[in-house]
């Protein structure tokens, strides 16, 4: 959806056109649900509980949607109030792990983690931060201003970290790229590569 498209949307949704709300909601859906279940850590990382940290989302941008004075920033406002719900749940449940250790009884029948996409595997050897930021960039496909705004880091930052975590990516992984050849050649861009966001579609 091109960017012009995605503004008009939300500006419409600020004037209570709930088909745009729709289309909004059909268009992030799928990708907030795999952005929150990949935060989310094992044993919790279900659909379930990624679907209802997501419904959480939507509910609080129902609310608070008119806050929103530009709408160019809908998609990582989004994606950062993901990233606190996830955030915000994952204090709670470490004291429900508390509480369960304390009662074991309380163990039973818990769901198991989900198996591991590809992406799993290919960043196993990156910090928790470094696959955040390629998850951000390629399996999301945002552009390096949003994910600036998600992480609340620098632009500069993004840029000159995307640019080494991608020559590491190539090296280390590079009999593993057909695997991943739907996102193109990842050692080939210069650090001055500002724009991958989903303008394509």
């Amino acid at each position: 959806m091109l960017q012009a498209e995605l503004d008009l949307l939300v500006l419409a949704f600020q004037q209570g056109d709930q088909a745009a709300l729709t289309r909004l909601y059909q268009h992030f859906q799928r990708d907030l649900l795999r952005f929150a279940q990949w935060q989310l850590q094992a044993p919790f990382n279900t659909q379930a509980v990624a679907a209802d940290l997501v419904q959480n989302v939507w509910l609080k941008v129902l609310k608070r949607i008119q806050r929103l004075e530009d709408p160019a920033v809908f998609t990582s406002w989004l994606y950062r109030a993901v990233r606190w719900e996830v955030a915000d749940w994952h204090k709670q449940a470490s004291q429900r792990l508390t509480d369960m250790l304390a009662e074991p009884e309380l163990l039973v029948d818990q769901n198991p983690p989900v198996d591991p996409d590809e992406w799993s595997a290919l960043l196993a050897g990156f910090s928790t931060d470094d696959q955040q930021l390629l998850r951000l960039f390629y399996q999301h496909e945002l552009a390096q201003q949003d994910i600036a705004l998600i992480l609340q880091i620098p632009a500069g930052t993004v840029k000159s970290r995307l640019y080494r975590l991608r020559q590491q990516l190539a090296a280390q992984y590079q009999h593993a790229l057909p695997a991943t050849a739907r996102f193109g050649d990842v050692g080939s861009d210069s650090p001055d590569d500002q724009t991958r966001g989903k303008d394509h579609e």
